[in-house]
């Protein structure tokens, strides 16, 4: 009796949540389950996305360059390095203050990934509406994976911490292949750890965009993040600066799928 019972709130369940995604995207009452959009995989960018870590990266960065007696770079500079990995945020920052020293940056790096390792929550904030979405979108049906330049290790920390792993399933870091975003793999990795479905990349900068493109997949532009140069354009298939709207944009994107 208890596993019959289990089994029907599980169904009205899944038949409320199928009417509700019906309701937002405009179908009728009653319309089959068969005729709605199919569920997509959304694969998200953390820094700059999802999150708002560069206060977090900006203390890394000034207690590393402290290190070697060099004085701490704005904020907004900082945030400009930010996207491409970590060795291209340390290489940007040591050469913005003066050259890497002796010519090799691996040393610095490693000394910026401990630092980073031991607080990667402090300072880093989700932004408003991103909890919400990812609710709606995952009740929705869609499968949410992260896809990070970030280490692995601090990049799950954070993402648990702030309560974003779950609804998030999917996750690749930036230790997690040997190469970073924009090579497409980073995104199919990501996206092959969610059901078949139609792929969707979300993020806030050029190199998203770049992956985006490479991969063939439509790209929604988040356009509160990093990118380095808001006035150029870069392809999208839509752009949003508040979270309420994304769940409406991923709905016309499969409605308006061939």
């Amino acid at each position: 009796m208890r596993a019959n019972g289990a089994q029907s709130a599980g169904s009205a369940r899944r038949r409320r949540a199928a009417a509700a995604w019906s309701r937002a995207i405009g179908g009728r009452r009653g319309e089959p389950f068969a005729a709605l959009p199919l569920m997509a995989r959304l694969v998200f960018d953390l820094d700059g996305t999802l999150v708002d870590s560069n206060p977090t990266l900006w203390a890394t960065g000034s207690a590393l360059l402290a290190e070697i007696g060099r004085p701490p770079v704005s904020e907004e500079t900082s945030a400009g390095f930010v996207g491409k990995g970590v060795a291209a945020l340390v290489e940007g920052l040591l050469r913005h203050t003066g050259g890497i020293p002796g010519g090799a940056s691996a040393p610095h790096v490693a000394r910026f990934r401990a630092l980073y390792a031991l607080d990667p929550v402090t300072g880093t904030a989700v932004y408003p509406g991103v909890a919400e979405a990812l609710a709606a979108l995952a009740a929705a049906g869609h499968g949410l994976a992260v896809c990070t330049q970030k280490p692995d290790a601090p990049a799950r920390v954070l993402l648990r911490a702030l309560g974003l792993m779950p609804p998030v399933e999917g996750f690749t870091g930036g230790d997690s292949l040997d190469v970073l975003k924009p090579d497409p793999r980073m995104l199919a990795h990501a996206a092959a750890q969610l059901p078949p479905g139609p792929v969707i990349l979300i993020g806030d900068s050029e190199v998203d965009a770049a992956t985006a493109t490479a991969a063939g997949v439509p790209f929604l532009l988040h356009t509160r993040g990093y990118r380095l140069d808001p006035a150029t354009p870069v392809p999208h298939a839509g752009a949003f600066a508040d979270f309420a709207d994304l769940p409406g944009l991923v709905a016309g994107l499969l409605a308006s799928a061939p």
